[in-house]
């Protein structure tokens, strides 16, 4: 399942999507508890509780950035951008950040449960639509470095990290890369749990929206139902 850094075939020049980082921080979003990071009015004459104004700055051309405070859990994450769209081009990476989802530990009700544990574990191809298994969970093997026990990745655990991090998380987080069979098998659990089609699309018969219900549409035109 997976190629180990200081084993052959490990790069160290980039990231793919499926490699495994460890000591990335996952933070907790939660509007109910989330406070922000403010300053004092210059105004202000400090005889009754002072006013705060919320501190802003800029980040990418945008100034309605503010600095909060939220818990954060340190621990593994997995890559789900594209390879592609990782890549250095022109000694840059066009993309600001890149999207990791969290690797978590397997709970013990689904572990206890055989059946489902073993579905988890067969990581089943989620097209298959008589026994898909679990569609937004992915498992991961034991190994020495995710701390000797088995994992699983939620797809809609997700975080981002600046692309201008990579050369820190090159040396110091990469940890493992799937191998080339199972990075394909993540692809495809990863690209379902995100495209799947619902059941009314489906009996819209949007499976290629594309294609107008008489025929090919021509780009710019509307069809004439």
């Amino acid at each position: 399942m997976y190629i180990a850094r200081g084993e052959g075939g490990f790069d160290y020049g980039s990231l793919r999507q499926g490699d495994i980082l460890e000591g990335v921080p996952f933070p907790l979003l939660d509007v109910k508890t989330l406070q922000l990071i403010g300053t004092i009015r210059p105004d202000h004459d400090y005889n009754s509780v002072p006013i705060i104004e919320v501190k802003t700055h800029e980040q990418r051309q945008d100034r309605e950035w503010v600095t909060a405070v939220a818990p954060v859990r340190f621990g593994f994450c997995i890559v789900l951008s594209n390879c592609c769209d990782l890549e250095t081009r022109e000694n840059r990476i066009a993309a600001p950040v890149f999207t990791l989802a969290r690797i978590h530990p397997i709970p013990q009700g689904l572990r206890s449960n055989g059946d489902n544990f073993e579905s988890l574990r067969a990581n089943k191809d989620p097209r298959d639509p008589e026994n898909p298994g679990y569609i937004d969970y992915f498992y991961l093997a034991p190994h020495p470095l995710l701390n000797g026990t088995d994992w699983r990745v939620h797809f809609n655990q997700v975080t981002t990290l600046p692309t201008a991090a990579i050369p820190t998380v090159l040396m110091r987080k990469k940890i493992l890369q799937l191998d080339d069979r199972t990075r394909a098998k993540f692809k495809i659990k990863l690209g379902f749990t995100y495209a799947r089609m619902n059941d009314e699309e489906l009996n819209a018969g949007l499976e290629n929206p594309w294609v107008a219900a008489n025929g090919p549409a021509t780009p710019g035109t509307t069809a004439q139902g």
